[in-house]
This record gives structure tokens, C-alpha cells and sequence, in this order.
């Protein structure tokens, strides 16, 4: 019946139950009641009303923390007004995510707990961190402390995903959706939520992606999102551009480069309608542009730049002034940075043989600028020659610029860069642009490399102190590391003599030679001037050596010890070499094997949900049969009964007893008593409703009854409790009396009482001797019979023993033949059998009784 009364119930009615189950301090059933009234079936039109119980709803849930029962209201809430009430909708969720926030900044300002410590939201508390909380000594306001920010933060980061997910892919609430979508971006942010961030882009891509499925429907529902509409397309583009926004400031440069990618597919789908601004892509190259530096690649961080520059000089008739200087400047300094060889695979990449992913990968990026080609560093350095950037650039930069790209002179080129680059640092902090000294590194690099492939085709060798003074930028050992790296890249043929301490230029084989110069390749004139100049030097110094015999003999026995050297080392280098080549085949072949097994896992994976997904699929089904079975048993049932009963009146009619009544009576005396029992019945149902009332009456005033007997006793518990402490004090007091007076008697009478002990033990000294004596004499006798007894229990089992070998003696001789017995002849016996016959004839000794003899000492008794 409750049930029945709760469905029944108007809408007012409930609110007002509400207010009074809140104001007698039962807000779960307040909101157990207004949860039955939202999930009734008779709320089908919406009215003002409704918008007061779902503010009052979401009130209870906040403070409850129950966002379970949050999303089922709030879900029948958009079915009713989705359509007729968008404004009311709005109001409600607006309602429940600024109670939510609030709640979260109180707990935030009465907590000590730090956002960084509080891992995943979507992760309780464990037991093993609890079992820490408490092993850890924290005191117990640190520990109420931090479980008050915990919970809140987790209920608003619960919040806010079950509202973006009951508004995804619904049109009419598609402004409050992203409205919501971008007010978590801000959560995420105020509370430097990391793992929620990455959590809310997977489910924001998971709508887009869910969007654009429906858009592939044969039936689109009236209610969709259309990817065709122009405002839905400007909605979706601000929210990634948010989106992307709040992923650079927490520096999360992967979920960056995730949105850059969804917002390029977004400017796709929409690029025929034109609905992305200018400015919207010049904020969208600026932001990829530092994503793209973050992660290291500065030849598509400067083709970014270059594009934003591009966008800017066609949106502004007049680009020129502070503005044009500044993005000018960036673009050469970017491009100023870039490597040589950038575009080009890296060595690993080679080895791996990936170069077609490396090329796949490239090309992607350059779709993300829009750049129809692969951008390279040769490229990037003409079109900003034709766009006339360098000389829009700082004066300092253009100088830069023309001393790196057109001036030769290895030996002073880095002294005059490394000034240079100081004045454009200088530059930056007086304009206040830091972004220019983020740039040195990586032209002090760059710079470096051009300067040793300069100084390669100069000079044949030279010393690495040499080559420090000239390049100053690194010490020692980052040279020789920059060298090794740019050898690995094929910028220069080299290798490093630490013998000599100096570095040689060129291959000392041709069977070394690399992609860069070929033994039967095209020489040029300055190799032709290296080789005959090597010639010479080499037809000199042989010369010199037939000269000077000391010095070639210096030079064997040098050469003597570097080959013991070699061939010490020899099988180590070797075995490294194929260790390392081995290791390169393994890791080939892992990759492979893990590629197949991420493809297998994502087909079982896909397997799997499918299969969930059917097993669900004939779950409802067999539910709703079973449903629609029951209500036709129960129709049946009805049916039969209703049968029965006309049977049985029609029955009842054919007796006598019926026609006699209704001749007496008539047939109105039949129908008055039906209706007496129809009112007897509202009667008793008026009459438990009124009992209920009743009952709800008297728990109003016993809880007063019993809130008044709680004051009583809050007031008179300090005085009992003092009267408490007074007795017992008094009761410890006497019983510590009493023991005082006990030690002080047993400490008087210690003296006496050892006395007494000593006196005894002397006194009773002879009778004790004469005790033991007596017990060591009677163990004496025990032990000897003991022994006796087991002596006889052994010689007679040894006798049984004998007499058993004698009858299966006689028996066997019983059974042998007569005749075996005459032409037996007796052999002569063996020298062991003899030995035995000895024993045996010698008369063994005698028995002595009560002592244990082993058995070939013992006596036989026909011997006895």
C-alpha cells in the first residue's frame, strides 16, 4: 500500500513531505521520497513544480554525497524537459554542480591534505593505504583532515562526468553540455587533476566518436547532433581549443598533441563551410607549435610558427610594427635552431627498418599544419627568403642570421654567435618576449655541427684543445659526445684518436665508407686538394723515417704493444659486437611479437565485448519474455477467477434459499449489502491510514519526551561523574592504606619467620640422611628384580626357539627315503663347517643368573 501511496502522491504533496522528513532530521527518506515521486509513472508534463522538487533533490544528494541517485533523477528529469524546459534543465544542473563546487571549497580550506596526494578519484581508499594511515602515527586531526577533501573531490569529479554523459549527443541541451565540459576543464585545473583530465578527453573523443557513428545510421534520431550544423561544429571547436588550452598549462603534452589531432579532424569536417576563424587557427598554430617544441621536434615547431606568420600577414592588411617584428623574429630563431638532417630518419629508426612509420608519422603531422609536402630545414629557410621575413626581424636577429647561413669562418663563427645570442636574450628581456632565449641550445647545436663539417673540409685532422678554443659551447666530454652524435647522423665522417688526443676527418677504409661519400663516386676540387696534399705528406714522413731509424724503431714497439692490446681484447670486442647485434635481431623480433599480440588482444578484446554485449542483449530479452509471461499468467488467473466467481453466483442463484431471500427481501436488500461491505472496507482502509498518522504522532512527541530526558542527563552527568571520581578516589586511598599496613607486619616478622626455617631444616637434617638412604636401597631392589625378570622372559623365548628348530629337524629327516639314507656317504666338511664344529664342541661358559648373555654364549638344555 506505501508504494501505491507514494506513486499516488501529488507533487506538492511530496515537497511538503520532504520539507518535513528534513526538518526532523531524516534526509535520506526526504530523499527516498522524492525519488519515488521523480520515477513515477504519472509524471509525464512538466510543470514549475517539478523544477522546485529537482532543486530540492539535488540539495539532498550533495549532501548526502549520493551521485548514484544524482544521475537517476536527474536522467528522468531530461526525458521530461528536454523538449519544454530547457532553461529548467540548466537551472537544475547548474544547481547541483555549484553545490558540488562549494562543498569541495569548504572541505578544500578545512583540509590540510594536498590535491598532488590524492592519486585517482575513480580509486577508494585501500586497505593497505588505511593499514598506513594508522601504522604511520598520524594524529587524529591529520587524519579527520584528510578525509574531508578526498570525498568531495571525488563526488564533484563523479558530478560532473554523469552530467556530461546523460547531455552527450542530444541537441537541445548541446550549449549546456559543452558549457559543463568546459567548467571541468577548470576543475581539472584548480585542482591539478591529471589522471582525471586524461580520463575526461578519452570520454569527450568517446562522444565525437559516438556522434559521428550516428551520423552513419540509416535512422538519425530527431534529438542528435549533426556534425552538418554550423553552430554545433563552433561549439565542439571552442571546447577542444579549452580543452587544449587547460592540457598545455598542466603540461600534459601527450593529451595535447591528442586534441591538436581532434581539432584538425573538426576543421576538416568543417573547412567547406569556412566556420573556423583566422584567429582560431593562429591560436591553434600557436599552441601546436609549443607542443611540438616540448617534444623536441624543432623543424614542425618552426613550420608552425611559419604558418602562424602566414595567417597573420593575410588577416592584417597592415602587419607591420611591433607585432610583425616579433612573430618574424620567432620564425627565424625557430628555423635558426633546426638541424641539419632533420627531416631525415635517425639512425635507430634505420635499424629497425621503421622508416616507412618514421615517413607515415611525418606525413601526419604535416596534414595537422595543413602543409600539403613534408617541410625540410632548405625548404622552411626560402620561404621565409620570399616572404622577406629576416629583414621584418630584430636587427640582432637578421645578424644572426646572415653570420650562421652566409658567412665561412669556422674558427671565429661561434665566439661571434655565442655575443650574439646574448644580445637577443638581452632583446627578449627588455621587450619582455621570453620565449627568445629558449632558442639559444639549440642554435649553439646547430651552429656547432656546421662549424666541424667546415673545419672537415679544411683540415684532415685536428686536436680536440683546438677544436674546444674553437667551439666553446660544450666541455671535454659533451664534445666528444656532440661529435659521436653527429657522426651517427652522417653529418660528418670522422673519428676521435684519443692516443694523440686529436680527431681525424674522413674514413680510414673504404669498406667503411657511408651514404655520404662513395669510393667510386664524384670527388670535388677541395677533395682532390685533400688527397694530393695527403700524398705528399705521406711520401715526406716516409722519407723522415728512413732518416731518423730511432723513431721508426719507437714506432714498431708502439706498434707491437697496440696490437698485444688488440689482441687481448680481440674476442671481448668481438663477442660484443654479436651481443649487440643479437640484441638488435631480438628486439626486431619482440616488436614484432608484440604487435601481434597487441592486435590478437584488441580482436579477443573486440570479441569479448561483443559477446557481452549479445549475452545482455538475450539477457533482456529473456527478462522481458519472462515479464509478458507472467502478466499473462496473472491475466489468466484474473480470468479464472472472475469465471469462478459468476459460476459460483450463478450457482447461488439456482438454490431455493437465494429465490426465498429475494422474494423476502427483494433484490435492492442485495445491493444495499454489497455496498455496506464496499463502505466497510474504506472504512478499515481510512482506518489504517489514521493509525499510521497516529503512530507518526507519537514518534513526534516521544522524540521530544526523549530529547528532553537527553538534556536532564547532559546536565546532570558532570555532577555525577564528580561524585563518581570523589568515591573512588576515597575506596583507592583506603585500600593502599590497608596494603601499607600488611608490608609493614610481613616486614617485621621476616627475622623470625627465616629464623623459624633454619631452625627446622637443621632439627629434621639427620631423618632426612636416613630417607634417602632408605629410598636408594629400595630403587636397588626394584631394579635387580627388573633386571632377573627379563632375563628369564629372554632364555625362555630362546628355549621355544631351539625346540622349534629340533621338531623341523626330526620332521625333515622323517620324510627323507630309506634308501637315500644307505648310499649316503659323508663328505669330507669344509674348512668353515669345521671351524663351527670347534665352537660348537667347546663348552661354553657359565651362566651367571640375573645377567643378559646373547644367544651363542648361552647353554642348550640337553646340555644342561
Amino acid at each position: 500500500m506505501r508504494a501505491n501511496y507514494h506513486q499516488s502522491q501529488k507533487p506538492e504533496a511530496a515537497l511538503q513531505r520532504a520539507h518535513e522528513f528534513i526538518s526532523v532530521g531524516k534526509q535520506r527518506d526526504a530523499l527516498q521520497n522524492l525519488y519515488d515521486l521523480i520515477k513515477g509513472r504519472r509524471q509525464k508534463q512538466w510543470s514549475q513544480i517539478h523544477e522546485q522538487i529537482m532543486l530540492k533533490y539535488v540539495e539532498l544528494c550533495v549532501s548526502l554525497r549520493n551521485s548514484t541517485v544524482a544521475k537517476d533523477g536527474l536522467y528522468q528529469y531530461k526525458m521530461l524537459t528536454q523538449q519544454v524546459a530547457v532553461k529548467s534543465l540548466e537551472t537544475v544542473f547548474s544547481a547541483l554542480l555549484t553545490l558540488a563546487e562549494k562543498k569541495t571549497l569548504e572541505a578544500q580550506k578545512s583540509s590540510i591534505e594536498k590535491m598532488e596526494e590524492i592519486d585517482d578519484l575513480d580509486v577508494a581508499d585501500t586497505p593497505e593505504n588505511l593499514l598506513l594511515s594508522v601504522v604511520s602515527g598520524a594524529v587524529p586531526q591529520d587524519r579527520m583532515d584528510r578525509t574531508v577533501l578526498s570525498p568531495w573531490l571525488r563526488f564533484q569529479w563523479d558530478t560532473y562526468r554523469n552530467c556530461l554523459d546523460l547531455l552527450r549527443n542530444n541537441v537541445y541541451v548541446e550549449q549546456i553540455y559543452h558549457n559543463f565540459a568546459r567548467q571541468s576543464f577548470a576543475f581539472c585545473l584548480r585542482y591539478k587533476r591529471r589522471n582525471e583530465f586524461r580520463k575526461l578527453s578519452d570520454m569527450l573523443r568517446l562522444h565525437l566518436t559516438q556522434v559521428q557513428k550516428a551520423q552513419q545510421a540509416q535512422t538519425i534520431p530527431a534529438h542528435a547532433v549533426k556534425l552538418t550544423n554550423i553552430d554545433s561544429l563552433t561549439l565542439m571547436l571552442e571546447t577542444r581549443l579549452c580543452q587544449l588550452d587547460t592540457a598545455i598549462n598542466m603540461e600534459l603534452w601527450q593529451e595535447a598533441y591528442k586534441t591538436a589531432e581532434d581539432l584538425h579532424n573538426l576543421m576538416q569536417i568543417g573547412k567547406d563551410k569556412k566556420i573556423a576563424k583566422p584567429s582560431s587557427y593562429a591560436n591553434y598554430y600557436d599552441k601546436i607549435a609549443l607542443v611540438f617544441w616540448k617534444g623536441g621536434n624543432t623543424l614542425f615547431h618552426a613550420a608552425s610558427l611559419l604558418q602562424k606568420f602566414n595567417i597573420h600577414k593575410d588577416m592584417k592588411k597592415q602587419f607591420t610594427g611591433e607585432e610583425a617584428t616579433d612573430q618574424a623574429t620567432k620564425v627565424l630563431l625557430a628555423t635558426l635552431s633546426i638541424p641539419d638532417g632533420a627531416e631525415r630518419p635517425s639512425i635507430l629508426t634505420k635499424h629497425l627498418d621503421i622508416e616507412e612509420q618514421h615517413i607515415a608519422n611525418t606525413r601526419i603531422l604535416s596534414a595537422l599544419l595543413r602543409m600539403p609536402i613534408i617541410p625540410t630545414r632548405d625548404g622552411i629557410l626560402k620561404e621565409i627568403a620570399r616572404l622577406n621575413i629576416p629583414e621584418i626581424a630584430a636587427p640582432e636577429v637578421f645578424k644572426l642570421y646572415k653570420s650562421i647561413e652566409f658567412d665561412f669562418d669556422p674558427l671565429h663563427i661561434a665566439v661571434n654567435v655565442q655575443e650574439m645570442l646574448l644580445e637577443v636574450e638581452q632583446l627578449g628581456e627588455k621587450l619582455g618576449y621570453s620565449e627568445y632565449g629558449q632558442y639559444s641550445n639549440s642554435i649553439k647545436k646547430t651552429v656547432a655541427a656546421k662549424i666541424v663539417k667546415q673545419i672537415s673540409s679544411i683540415y684532415e685532422s685536428i686536436t680536440l684543445e683546438r677544436l674546444s678554443e674553437i667551439i666553446p659551447f660544450y666541455d671535454r666530454m659533451h664534445l666528444e659526445q656532440f661529435l659521436v652524435d653527429i657522426c651517427k647522423q652522417n653529418l660528418v665522417s670522422a673519428h676521435i684518436d684519443h692516443c694523440r688526443n686529436c680527431i681525424y676527418f674522413g674514413h680510414v677504409d673504404s669498406l667503411l665508407a657511408s651514404e655520404l661519400e662513395s669510393e667510386n663516386g664524384n670527388i670535388s676540387e677541395i677533395s682532390k686538394i685533400k688527397t694530393h696534399v695527403s700524398s705528399f705528406y705521406s711520401i715526406l714522413q716516409d722519407a723522415y723515417l728512413e732518416i731518423d731509424q730511432s723513431l721508426v724503431k719507437e714506432l714498431q714497439e708502439k706498434l707491437a704493444r697496440q696490437i698485444k692490446i688488440y689482441l687481448t681484447h680481440k674476442d671481448g670486442d668481438f663477442e660484443r659486437i654479436l651481443g649487440r647485434r643479437k640484441r638488435i635481431e631480438l628486439y626486431k623480433e619482440n616488436t614484432e611479437l608484440m604487435k601481434k599480440e597487441k592486435l590478437f588482444q584488441s580482436q579477443m578484446l573486440a570479441n569479448k565485448q561483443e559477446e557481452k554485449r549479445r549475452t545482455e542483449e538475450y539477457k533482456k530479452l529473456m527478462e522481458e519474455n519472462k515479464e509478458n509471461e507472467q502478466h499473462r499468467k496473472l491475466a489468466e488467473q484474473v480470468e479464472i477467477q472472475r469465471k469462478v466467481a459468476a459460476d459460483r453466483l450463478k450457482k447461488l442463484k439456482s438454490q431455493p434459499l437465494y429465490e426465498m431471500l429475494v422474494k423476502e427481501l427483494g433484490e435492492e436488500a442485495l445491493k444495499i449489502l454489497d455496498k455496506e461491505r464496499k463502505e466497510q472496507q474504506n472504512k478499515l482502509l481510512q482506518q489504517e491510514k489514521k493509525f499510521d498518522y497516529y503512530v507518526r504522532a507519537i514518534h513526534l512527541e516521544e522524540m521530544l519526551v526523549l530529547k528532553e530526558l537527553s538534556d536532564e542527563r547532559q546536565t546532570s552527568a558532570p555532577a555525577l561523574f564528580d561524585q563518581y571520581e570523589t568515591r573512588r578516589i576515597d575506596e583507592e586511598i583506603k585500600t593502599r592504606e590497608k596494603s601499607l599496613q600488611t608490608f609493614q607486619h610481613l616486614t617485621n616478622a621476616k627475622d623470625d619467620a627465616i629464623n623459624f626455617m633454619r631452625s627446622t631444616v637443621l632439627a629434621h637434617a639427620g631423618d632426612l640422611k636416613i630417607l634417602k638412604e632408605k629410598w636408594r636401597k629400595k630403587v636397588e631392589s626394584v631394579r635387580q628384580k627388573a633386571i632377573e625378570k627379563l632375563a628369564d622372559e629372554r632364555l625362555k623365548k630362546w628355549q621355544n626357539e631351539v625346540k622349534l628348530v629340533e621338531e623341523e629337524q626330526r620332521r625333515k629327516e622323517e620324510e627323507q627315503p630309506p634308501s637315500q639314507e644307505i648310499c649316503k656317504v659323508e663328505e669330507p666338511p669344509e674348512p668353515q663347517q669345521e671351524q663351527q664344529q670347534q665352537e660348537q664342541s667347546q663348552e661354553p661358559p657359565p651362566q651367571q643368573k640375573g645377567k643378559y648373555l646373547p644367544p651363542h654364549m648361552r647353554i642348550k638344555p640337553q646340555e644342561q
